[in-house]
């Protein structure tokens, strides 16, 4: 299994590409831009892309989106339940703003907190952390947590834009990754990765 982080798009998005090449597959968590790259990343690890997963549905995580779903016939778009009200309202998905794409989209799958989407022979386990958006959702494979716009390393995600909200994002972060082992590792959507146990020590938002 490799796992490839690109940073792409204006406001210099994470997008993670896994490529399990055994089995010729590649499942990409937050297309934010940039298509053909994203396609030429698997392409070159011998895997055709057939699943594409959202941390949430904010216009900077799906830049790339239409481009994959277009080229990419055997790929399945996954999002959060709540992902339809996000990605079908470009007022929420802040598609609407001058200069951007005017996209909606509909995913193939929807999934709940607790649920696997299998991978790689074994899977992505969904985590609901809803705060910056309603249908924010973490997704943990192995020690590894991709937590989307939820925590960021020393500080937490923006709740100032349709459907935040501060204290259900401090809640989720408390209750769900906080819990976690001080090890696990956590890959943001933007900046560097962290660890549970560095967050729980030194992000000011955390501290009770």
């Amino acid at each position: 299994m490799k796992i490839r982080r690109m940073v792409l798009g204006p406001v210099e998005t994470n997008c993670y590409i896994f490529c399990d090449e055994a089995r010729g597959e590649a499942a990409v968590i937050d297309p934010a831009a940039d298509h053909r790259s994203i396609i030429r990343a698997a392409e070159e690890a011998g895997c055709e892309i057939v699943k594409i997963i959202l941390t949430h549905g904010h216009y900077d995580h799906i830049g790339g989106l239409r481009g994959l779903l277009d080229e990419c016939k055997r790929a399945e778009l996954y999002a959060h339940t709540k992902g339809a009200q996000v990605l079908g309202n470009m007022g929420i998905s802040l598609c609407c703003e001058i200069g951007r794409k005017k996209e909606t989209f509909v995913p193939d799958v929807t999934v709940s907190d607790g649920d696997v989407i299998p991978f790689g022979g074994s899977g992505f386990e969904v985590i609901y952390t809803p705060g910056h958006t309603i249908d924010s959702m973490c997704l943990k494979f192995e020690n590894v947590v991709f937590c989307g716009d939820t925590v960021f390393r020393f500080s937490i995600g923006r709740t100032d834009l349709p459907t935040g909200d501060f204290n259900q994002e401090i809640k989720s972060i408390k209750t769900k990754i906080l819990v976690l082992d001080d090890s696990t590792q956590l890959c943001p959507g933007h900046g560097e990765a962290t660890t549970v146990g560095e967050e729980r020590r030194y992000n000011p938002y955390l501290r009770d």
